[in-house]
């Protein structure tokens, strides 16, 4: 009611004002009569959480509220402690300095105060709120020197459409709307147009490491045009990585036998510690597993391959001992259907590859010659089969 009693009497009084003017001060006026949040709110914003893909994490601490973009956006704020010290370095002294400086700044967008950032471009007064700046076309770059800009002053891309109306974001596949703040074109592939929502959410999600193009997988040019399109790509680990237990399959470990005959009482899925009935697993894949005593493995046997992979292995190490300029650290041998391999070198392995003579060929092959070496002559012994005899 408040609203129209002022359209009302500018319409009667004041016939020089324009329509637009009107719905400019209407806007304006219910802007400013916006109730206050009963939560905690922002101290550099005066707003309340929201989203965090545009204001970025809620902080709070010792009675202290803010966004951590209006942290690092904030004009005159510095960051003078250590990143374990206060928020992620900004001292709570420092931020209600700012705060104070802000509360005599007047936001453009809303007309209230409060407004800690400003336009970076030469001669531009304009303050805004992070908020206010969003919903007004600013932008605001996430590096170097965390430059923000006004709706009038942000970086331009020069976007060529084709068909207007007839392409669609390749992340969210709708369709684009017109040429706007809203599109970002990308760099390396110049056809390609996102929604600016599309590829900050994917930015979040892949973060430093694993933001690429989308199309070409490009790692330099598109980054650094999103970076300067004022796209937010956080320093951290992907969003899949993060997941509780996303690498828990990882850390299980294989524990069935797969001997043609188990022997023990207790079934293929049980075993023991240690002793006959531990399960050893296949060396080369680690999928299969056996009881030393079901493939009659030696107490001390440690290495065990599968039928699977022992022909593949056996070929291997015969083709290295045909060589004859590579040792073959262990002899084949196949017994009902299964491959073996001894460990004793492990335990015992001879001279290392440092003290080997001509050690220096690695740091400067060109100024050697041909190499030639007598294997029996460096200490390397073919071991025997870890099969039990019977």
């Amino acid at each position: 009611m408040q609203t129209t009693e002022v359209l009302s009497w500018k319409s009667l009084y004041c016939p020089r004002y324009s329509i637009e003017e009107l719905r400019k001060s209407a806007k304006t006026k219910r802007v400013t009569q916006r109730k206050r949040s009963s939560g905690p709110v922002c101290r550099l914003c005066l707003r309340e959480p929201g989203d965090p893909e545009k204001l970025g994490e809620f902080l709070q601490k010792d009675n202290l509220s803010v966004h951590y973009f209006c942290l690092i956006l904030s004009s005159k704020l510095l960051q003078r402690g250590q990143s374990n010290r206060g928020f992620h370095g900004f001292l709570p002294e420092d931020i209600r300095k700012e705060a104070a400086r802000a509360s005599r700044k007047i936001c453009f967008v809303c007309k209230r105060k409060g407004a800690a950032i400003n336009c970076q471009k030469d001669q531009c007064v304009r303050n805004f709120h992070l908020p206010c700046g969003l919903e007004r076309g600013c932008l605001s770059q996430f590096f170097g020197e965390y430059k923000s800009f006004c709706g009038k002053h942000r970086p331009t891309q020069n976007i060529q459409r084709r068909n207007v109306g007839e392409e669609s974001c390749i992340l969210c596949c709708e369709d684009l709307s017109q040429i706007s703040t809203e599109n970002i074109q990308s760099p390396c592939c110049s056809q390609t147009i996102y929604h600016r929502k599309c590829i900050q959410k994917y930015a979040h999600t892949s973060a430093k490491h694993f933001f690429k193009c989308p199309q070409c997988n490009n790692r330099d040019e598109f980054p650094q045009e999103m970076l300067r399109m004022g796209i937010h790509i956080p320093d951290r680990d992907a969003a899949w990585e993060l997941e509780p237990g996303a690498f828990s399959e990882l850390y299980q470990r294989y524990q069935h036998c797969d001997a043609p005959i188990c022997l023990y009482e207790r079934g293929r899925d049980s075993s023991e510690e240690e002793g006959k009935w531990r399960i050893i697993l296949c060396a080369t894949c680690g999928s299969h597993g056996t009881h030393r005593n079901c493939s009659s493995l030696r107490s001390n046997c440690k290495k065990w391959e599968c039928t699977e992979c022992a022909p593949a292995a056996r070929a291997i190490e015969c083709t290295l001992e045909d060589s004859g300029d590579i040792p073959c650290c262990s002899s084949t041998c196949l017994s009902r259907g299964h491959f073996y391999r001894d460990t004793r070198l492990e335990e015992n392995p001879g001279p290392s590859w440092t003290s080997w003579p001509g050690s220096s060929l690695l740091e400067n092959p060109e100024s050697s010659g041909p190499r030639s070496h007598s294997w029996e002559s460096k200490g390397v012994t073919v071991s025997k089969s870890c099969k039990k005899s019977e």
